[in-house]
């Protein structure tokens, strides 16, 4: 009988643990999906660019490499960089995309996330937006007199709106490609929308952080984005509290944004206009 009865108990053990263990599955399968750190390894800086740590949280540091743009002035852009979820430095070097940023004649820090390539801690949206904070510190301490933007690409965006919410006065504009409406809208898109707010405990809402952006801000989505909709982009845009310029590019996806030179030309446009309407500091 007592082995009857703790054979029934165990069955029922058993019974009970597998939803929380499914739970916790599909909790760290979320997570996967939205931190998929690279294994690819990220070396030393490479010529022309600089390796730069941030202290963040503890002694946590994130990693970045810092670009100076030739000849830079005191009128010189200063661009903070967030990128992909599933990149880091060493991905961005080897798909060309360092190389393009660098042919914008501004100065910019490309930065890992927490638990990316030499970055310390461990990626979620507290630890992202407190190292993105702390970045953006650093570039006002090291480049005082800089205009200072921000710009992202797709989570990278939410932390670019996010951060530029924070210091929306200190900046002179805000680049926001692929931006999503908040995480639980996007995993809502691929997801039934009630496992997504089960599961999702972080919100990324950029919605909400955009009204509270008052510098210039351009937001740029492919047309046939299939991972985040166009629709949650012109979302962001519109509910930007500051001027803003919203772009749409024809037959543009998610992954290939960067490849079209329409994403460029609109992005050298836009820092054009940002230095034709800086203050001047020549001496009266």
């Amino acid at each position: 009988m007592k082995r009857t009865r703790s054979t029934s108990l165990r069955r029922w053990g058993v019974f009970l643990a597998l939803p929380v263990l499914l739970f916790l599955a599909m909790n760290w399968l979320i997570r996967q999906m939205v931190y998929p750190a690279p294994p690819l390894g990220v070396p030393a800086a490479p010529p022309g660019l600089e390796d730069v740590y941030i202290p963040f949280s503890g002694e946590a540091k994130a990693h970045g490499w810092l670009f100076h743009a030739p000849a830079a002035a005191d009128s010189t852009p200063v661009m903070l960089f967030f990128h992909g979820n599933g990149e880091n430095l060493g991905a961005l070097r080897l798909s060309g995309i360092l190389a393009d940023f660098q042919e914008l004649s501004v100065s910019f820090l490309a930065l890992d996330y927490p638990g990316y390539g030499r970055s310390g801690g461990t990626p979620s949206e507290a630890a992202l937006l407190a190292a993105a904070d702390s970045a953006f510190i650093w570039i006002k301490e090291n480049f005082a007199n800089s205009p200072k933007i921000i710009c992202g690409w797709s989570l990278g965006a939410a932390v670019a709106i996010q951060t530029a919410a924070k210091h929306s006065r200190e900046l002179a504009g805000l680049i926001a490609l692929s931006p999503w409406a908040s995480l639980p809208e996007v995993a809502a898109v691929h997801y039934p929308r009630w496992l997504a707010n089960s599961l999702l405990d972080e919100n990324y809402n950029s919605l909400e952080a955009a009204s509270r952006v008052r510098c210039p801000a351009l937001v740029i989505h492919g047309e046939q984005d299939a991972i985040i909709p166009a629709a949650q982009g012109e979302k962001v845009a519109a509910n930007m509290g500051g001027e803003f310029r919203w772009v749409k590019v024809p037959q543009a996806g998610h992954n290939d944004l960067f490849s079209r030179q329409a994403v460029w030309e609109e992005i050298r446009s836009f820092l054009k206009a940002l230095r034709e309407s800086a203050p001047s500091k020549t001496p009266k």
